[in-house]
């Protein structure tokens, strides 16, 4: 996909808890996370994420035997028009070494999720991680119903 085009949709990072949120609960929280997968597929914002991801939501339905639910995570996180998958290369483990030397208490997987919103130079961050160390020029935001106001008002 390459970096962002001035003026384009605003660039988002998709941490795991985005997608678990959707897929694996119910109600107000759920249905906030899928509004914003839904305003990626609309193409009001650009969505990325790891091929890391993938690898963590898929724990549980495999466990479980739950094949639908493993099928929908893998269409899900896949490239698309206006979503980003990147795969976990050298530079983004550099990236997130870099980040563990910073702060050992990162874990390494959160650190590669975090290098990758890097290297894919997004704007925002979204997850209920609130943990998570960003670098400068990232925004962390909170899977509510305000996300995507947030976005697009910042976006302006």
């Amino acid at each position: 996909m390459g970096p962002p085009v001035s003026g384009g949709p605003p660039r988002v990072y998709l941490d795991t808890n985005v997608f678990i949120t959707a897929f694996e609960h119910t109600g107000a929280h759920s249905d906030h996370a899928w509004w914003i997968l839904e305003s990626i597929e609309r193409q009001d914002i650009v969505g990325a994420t790891s091929e890391l991801t993938l690898a963590e939501v898929l724990v549980n339905p495999l466990e479980a035997g739950a094949a639908d639910l493993a099928a929908g995570y893998e269409k899900m996180i896949a490239p698309a028009r206006s979503f980003e998958v990147s795969a976990v290369s050298r530079k983004i483990l550099i990236g997130a070494a870099s980040l563990r030397a910073g702060r050992k208490a990162i874990r390494l997987p959160d650190a590669i999720h975090v290098a990758t919103a890097e290297a894919l130079v997004c704007k925002f961050f979204i997850s209920d991680d609130r943990r998570l160390p960003l670098p400068g020029g990232i925004r962390p935001l909170a899977v509510n119903a305000f996300t995507l106001d947030d976005i697009f008002k910042e976006a302006e």
